[in-house]
């Protein structure tokens, strides 16, 4: 099993560097598995196709530590993570939102993202003081996935004129999620 578990992260480390250096699109299973000194159809043993490596990487790497700070009540370490955690990976991840069409990074993110965003309404329950329709747990869900997916995209391609730290970016976020757009004009 131990032999299993090594192969996969052998795999994902493959794919983790030819992403630095090639563009998503141009990448194949066979470059992983050649660059990973496996045979090709060892790959689909572990995955289904590249971008379930995408899944993988987010799986392992994050989204089990935000289940588990969540789990704990630690919402806001777990809310300051995502951003700390993209900012010490952001070669990676500048290349893997580069990625467009069908099962894009930024899909697979924001399903990750969107799941994770439930689980927070659902556990803590929603406090809304107006009866309406359209506040429901999906669209309050997706409307926050879109906000973070948006900044952490914006921020790891550069969109900004200077480098911005996590921390500062997750301030920002956290001030713009807090007040509305009438209280933030002069």
């Amino acid at each position: 099993m131990n032999r299993n578990r090594n192969t996969k992260e052998i795999l994902v480390e493959s794919f983790k560097e030819l992403l630095l250096n090639i563009p998503f699109g141009k990448i194949t299973v066979k470059m992983i598995t050649d660059k990973a000194g496996v045979i090709r159809t060892t790959f689909y043993n572990y995955f289904k196709d590249k971008y379930e490596i995408f899944e993988y990487i987010l799986e392992e790497e994050l989204f089990i530590v935000l289940d588990a700070l969540i789990e704990n009540d630690l919402e806001s370490e777990a809310l300051k993570m995502i951003f700390t955690y993209f900012d010490k990976n952001r070669s990676f991840y500048k290349e893997a939102f580069k990625t467009v069409g069908q099962n894009s990074f930024e899909e697979i993110l924001s399903k990750k993202i969107f799941k994770l965003c439930k689980k927070l309404i659902e556990k803590h329950r929603l406090k809304i003081d107006i009866e309406n329709e359209a506040l429901t747990i999906d669209s309050i869900a997706k409307y926050y996935t879109i906000g973070i997916v948006y900044v952490l995209k914006m921020w790891l391609l550069d969109y900004y004129d200077e480098k911005i730290t996590s921390e500062e970016i997750y301030d920002a976020y956290i001030y713009l999620i807090t007040h509305n757009i009438l209280q933030i004009l002069e």
